[in-house]
């Protein structure tokens, strides 16, 4: 059992565990959608303000404990529209969310942790150390308080559009909190609530090599991984998680899973200067993946303070690209977003302890 149901939290069950729920306060299953409904797809967190419920429900759920709920501490909007929401938790912690804007999409990227305990030298989340993993409910609260944020903040730079995207690229290491983050992609699946497409759900790893086949086999949402090099050498040095799963480590294991039909993997590639761009890099890249249902996306590097980093050159990212194609590799490149608000990927971090971690860090070393 997971510690949001241990807590009795409404807004931390699925669809079918909310339903066993009310049913046993002799309720039908109906009244459950209908409360599933209000608090997911309306982001009701007062049981009165739930449409359509009979009196007998509203009732049995005015007995019960008031959602919880986080709250948005500050907005930053970007000169691209991208906005930063910092959000305080009910312990008093600070996580970040973004809401990307597009011309056919509006994206939230989530954070799944408290900090993160990954320690890519990239990324400023892990200036922070892990303080705690995130709640399934947490994870959710995030897309609720990004709809609240598009519908109030609508007709002041970002268009009044519902999220239809959610990828776990923000704070933390997604499977490093991985109970929590599948039922956080179940309860933002249910099409009852906000009805998130599997294929517009993506979680993204840093390489938790043994928890990517369980994670594909819960078939909630899609998988992204951020591969970010070509050489053992070099991927331990950026993405400490190579020392236990490297490179043939992971290929094996992309290679062992059994795709589905139209089914593929985003394989994420950071571009650093003088790092990992060279036409080496590209054919290595290229045979890496021979045989896996990819989709390679190239990501330009978000400097902040204390990167040790340099962003590679425009033409050299035209460039690896240009390998890329003459090796038959398709990919895309990924433009920055919000890096003006230090919002874009790589660029999240709020004050915290840093090495001051969860006890669920602990039990994983």
């Amino acid at each position: 059992m997971s510690t949001d149901r241990a807590r009795d939290e409404l807004h931390a069950l699925t669809l079918p565990e909310l339903t066993e729920r009310l049913v046993r306060e002799s309720l039908s299953a109906h009244q459950a959608r209908l409360v599933f409904q209000g608090l997911h797809r309306y982001g009701c967190r007062d049981y009165a303000e739930i449409p359509g419920i009979s009196l007998a429900c509203r009732g049995i759920l005015e007995k019960l404990p008031r959602p919880a709920e986080l709250r948005v501490d500050s907005a930053h909007q970007a000169s691209d529209g991208t906005v930063k929401l910092r959000i305080l938790t009910q312990s008093g912690d600070a996580i970040e969310s973004v809401i990307i804007p597009g011309p056919h999409r509006m994206t939230l990227c989530v954070s799944s942790q408290v900090g993160c305990a990954a320690g890519c030298t990239f990324c400023h989340t892990a200036t922070m150390g892990l303080l705690r993993n995130l709640s399934a409910w947490e994870i959710v609260e995030q897309y609720r308080l990004a709809e609240c944020y598009l519908k109030e903040n609508g007709g002041r730079g970002t268009r009044a559009l519902h999220i239809s995207n959610i990828v776990f690229m923000g704070m933390g290491e997604p499977l490093h909190n991985e109970a929590n983050v599948l039922q956080a992609c179940r309860i933002l699946g249910e099409p009852v609530g906000a009805g998130i497409p599997k294929r517009h759900l993506v979680i993204s790893t840093a390489g938790v090599g043994n928890r990517i086949r369980p994670v594909w086999e819960e078939n909630v949402a899609s998988i992204a991984l951020s591969l970010h090099a070509t050489t053992d050498e070099t991927r331990s040095r950026i993405v400490p998680l190579n020392k236990q799963w490297n490179l043939s480590a992971l290929r094996e294991i992309l290679l062992e899973i059994p795709w589905r039909k139209r089914e593929f993997i985003v394989i994420a590639y950071l571009l650093l200067n003088g790092v990992n761009d060279s036409r080496n890099d590209a054919a290595r890249l290229a045979e890496w993946i021979r045989g896996i249902p990819v989709k390679v996306n190239l990501l330009e590097f978000n400097p902040f303070p204390g990167s040790a980093f340099q962003r590679t050159s425009l033409e050299r990212r035209e460039e690896f690209r240009g390998w890329l194609d003459e090796f038959g590799v398709f990919n895309t490149l990924r433009v920055s977003r919000g890096d003006d608000v230090l919002a874009a990927c790589g660029q999240l971090a709020v004050g915290g302890r840093k090495n001051q971690k969860h006890p669920a860090a602990k039990a994983r070393s």
